[in-house]
């Protein structure tokens, strides 16, 4: 028996029946924080029993409740009901099957840009995919650009590869991949683009070109436009410092690793396609990684019925807010997801269901925000608790995920099977047995169901590897953030290491509402066009001026409100990413 911690996470590690993680390449045989503190989270803060407007009451009696609140939304209108789902449980019956069930009806759902989409397209724009290097590719480099890529937090088996290895981080600030690492980058948020066409006009304009790139001249004679005065003013990377980057990339010819956060910036999309690129003019195949889940050939539109229905309406992230606060939407249907903390606009939600205007149904194993508010709560077992199959986005393997744990609640399948049985829905998408559908999503990465069950652990097969020449040649059109007055800062989030976003306060305690800056000390007030929160500022040297961090658990301000009450409604240009970070805000002292 085996398990796989299930979190949104690179790592994705392998358990024994005792949660004593495997040792198997490249996982090694250690977990973070997070995976040690599993076995305690799974007793605390637990939805225990469906609940209707804070009444206790049995699951049978919440799905017809559930029912009924459909059915009168369907004959009006079934897109003005929105499901809103992501990463909280990285399992392929927990995310993706459940979606048959509103796109049969032809619900609303949200576009699931907020993390890695971006990048994503960026890189398929580029090579027709968007799948990089292997883990057995990793150990072949004497070198690793950490791009964005907070490694030693966010990705501890990654970073034990490179421990001794030379290692190069560029970031906005001095994290702690940075400071770990042997030499530091910093650029200015939102100019990572500028920087990468730094680095390939020194790269083409010395004669330090080793590989195929088709439409090569093009690229040399859009970079050609650029100085590299002009270059390093806009990234705040000295010009020294971009051709050391290139002569690095060109004499150690490292792995670049990309971080999603970047397709949360300004001009990121951008950024990532030409970052992609290095590796390429340096003579590297498959020289960079950013994630590898869709490479592996998983069938994910077969596991969401997309062969036989569709949404009737997809609603951009960035725009989940507006959407709400609009009245276009009736019911929002949750799961896997803490929106009214996550998403831009959650206070929207928030404001909407306390005032009536939406129907909030959550399904969750703990007591998050969203659940808090929401109508209806339905309990759900937690990935300890229930079978399921698991992948990664980093290393190549599926597991055959069995519960060591005794259940608690319903099951994702189970409910939206029985709420399609309440409804008297009998769709062949909702009749065909779940692992059917996952055998057949499954079988074009080279693995069988059977085979799986047997031997709990497959390596998968990569499929649409790219190759050292990209295939077409997206130009940026990239803009310059705008200059900052002497009040005002560009927020970013990062990465906490007992933290998965908002995941184990239930262990670890609340996140206090801290901002960390270069210049403010005490409870400040920050504000947009969107927005006002009010935080405490620590002072932290190792944030750059002009710049201000906030830990992605620590998502409610001092006064309760949701800080994603600052993010805006732009959206990246490949996939419609909501620009989280670098969002520019004023900042000072409260009371004054």
């Amino acid at each position: 028996m085996v398990i796989a911690c299930t979190r949104d996470c690179y790592d994705t590690c392998i358990f024994d029946e005792n949660y004593r993680p495997l040792s198997i390449f490249p996982i090694n045989g250690f977990t973070c924080a997070r995976g040690r503190a599993d076995l305690i989270r799974n007793e605390r803060n637990r939805v225990t029993s469906a609940y209707i407007d804070g009444k206790e009451v049995s699951i049978d009696e919440a799905i017809k409740y559930v029912a009924k609140l459909f059915r009168e939304v369907i004959k009006r209108d079934p897109a003005r009901i929105l499901r809103t789902d992501y990463d909280g449980n990285q399992g392929l019956l927990t995310w993706y099957f459940p979606d048959r069930l509103f796109n049969v009806i032809g619900a609303s759902q949200s576009d699931r840009s907020i993390c890695s989409a971006e990048g994503h397209a960026a890189i398929r724009a580029h090579y027709g995919t968007s799948m990089g290097a292997l883990p057995e590719d990793f150990v072949k480099y004497r070198a690793a650009v950490f791009w964005a890529f907070p490694a030693s937090v966010s990705a501890p088996h990654i970073w034990a590869l490179f421990i001794k290895k030379f290692k190069v981080a560029i970031d906005v600030r001095f994290s702690d991949t940075v400071r770990k690492s042997d030499k530091a980058v910093i650029v200015r948020p939102g100019t990572d683009v500028f920087l990468a066409l730094g680095i390939i006009k020194v790269l083409i304009e010395e004669g330090l070109v080793e590989g195929k790139v088709r439409h090569f001249e093009d690229l040399a004679s859009y970079v050609g436009r650029f100085s590299l005065d002009y270059l390093s003013r806009v990234s705040g990377v000295p010009v020294d410092g971009i051709r050391w980057l290139a002569e690095f990339y060109h004499d150690y010819k490292p792995l670049t690793l990309i971080g999603f956060a970047l397709g949360r910036s300004l001009n990121g999309g951008d950024a990532i396609g030409m970052i992609s690129l290095i590796p390429a003019l340096i003579g590297l195949e498959r020289g960079y990684y950013y994630s590898n889940s869709l490479g592996w050939g998983i069938d994910f539109d077969y596991l969401r019925g997309l062969h036989m229905a569709k949404s009737s309406r997809v609603i951009p992230m960035a725009d989940f807010g507006d959407y709400i606060e609009r009245g276009e939407v009736d019911i929002v249907y949750a799961w896997n997801e803490n929106p009214v903390v996550t998403l831009p606009g959650g206070d929207k939600l928030i404001e909407a269901v306390r005032e009536g205007r939406v129907a909030l149904i959550v399904h969750d194993p703990y007591w998050s925000e969203t659940a808090k508010l929401a109508n209806v709560v339905i309990p759900a077992p937690t990935f300890l608790e229930k079978y399921d199959v698991i992948y990664s986005y980093w290393h190549d393997y599926l597991v055959y995920n069995e519960p060591i744990k005794s259940p608690r609640g319903i099951t994702e399948v189970d409910l939206i099977r029985k709420l399609a049985k309440e409804l008297e829905i009998s769709h062949p998408l909702l009749l065909e047995d779940p692992w059917d559908a996952v055998d057949k999503a499954i079988r074009p990465a080279g693995v069988t169901l059977e085979e799986l069950r047997v031997r709990k652990i497959v390596k998968v097969k990569p499929r649409y590897l790219p190759t050292n020449e990209p295939d077409a040649l997206p130009l940026p059109n990239p803009v310059e953030p705008s200059e900052l007055s002497d009040n005002e800062v560009r927020l970013v989030f990062t990465s906490h290491p007992l933290y998965t976003n908002t995941q184990f306060r239930e262990v670890y305690g609340n996140l206090e509402s801290v901002v960390y800056t270069h210049d403010y000390e005490g409870v400040v007030v920050l504000e947009n066009e969107f927005g006002v929160v009010r935080v405490r500022a620590v002072r932290d040297s190792n944030v750059p001026p002009g710049v201000a961090l906030i830990y992605k658990s620590s998502l409610i301000d001092l006064d309760g409100k949701p800080i994603n009450t600052l993010t805006g409604r732009v959206k990246g240009k490949y996939a419609g990413t909501p620009l989280l970070n670098g969002v520019k805000v004023r900042i000072r002292v409260a009371n004054k």
